[in-house]
């Protein structure tokens, strides 16, 4: 049966497979240095920034979704799951609100699984809010291995009274991403 992303319980573990945050720095690097102000995109310059910075471009033109971990979690027992391409914080927001609880971030854990990928150090801000990474956010029940390909980043716990989504280190961060409808889960 398929796993949804209504199913995550105070107690579960939050874990991610895939790349996180390079397809956003990719974008970013792509509009600094082969677009025109207006947005207009050129290719001056493109070779050379492929050869320097190779890991967020390939992220960003030609990404590799895990997506064969799908039924891996699901066999592994998640409670919840869903994609991530809208920007980690925002699906996660998401995924809280679908389930009913909030999603506690910690920053080390994000740093030591995703700062560093592919030759690129990301930074956290770009993991939580970049966009387009196309990988796969889900929960575990609490003390249960993880399936192979993901990594612990955070906790759900109960719904806070202040209706917040999303944690990080305990304090409240705002959702931010790619919202192509343009609106947020209520209290997010």
């Amino acid at each position: 049966p398929p796993v949804l992303r209504s199913g995550a319980s105070a107690g579960d573990t939050v874990a991610y497979a895939g790349d996180l945050g390079l397809a956003g720095l990719g974008l970013a690097l792509l509009f600094r240095e082969s677009a025109e102000p207006d947005g207009k995109a050129h290719s001056r310059g493109l070779r050379e920034l492929r050869a320097q910075r190779p890991g967020a471009l390939q992220a960003q033109l030609a990404p590799s979704p895990p997506i064969e971990l799908g039924p891996v979690a699901a066999d592994a027992g998640a409670t919840a799951m869903m994609d991530v391409s809208d920007g980690l914080s925002l699906d996660a927001a998401r995924l809280a609100e679908a389930s009913g609880v909030t999603i506690a971030f910690e920053r080390e854990l994000l740093e030591c699984g995703f700062g560093a990928q592919h030759g690129e150090q990301v930074p956290v801000a770009a993991m939580l809010t970049g966009g387009e990474d196309h990988g796969l956010l889900a929960t575990f029940s609490g003390g249960e291995a993880l399936p192979r390909g993901f990594v612990a980043i955070g906790r759900v716990v109960d719904r806070r009274g202040d209706e917040t989504r999303v944690l990080l280190d305990g304090h409240p961060f705002q959702p931010r991403g790619w919202d192509p409808y343009g609106v947020l889960p209520p209290g997010a």
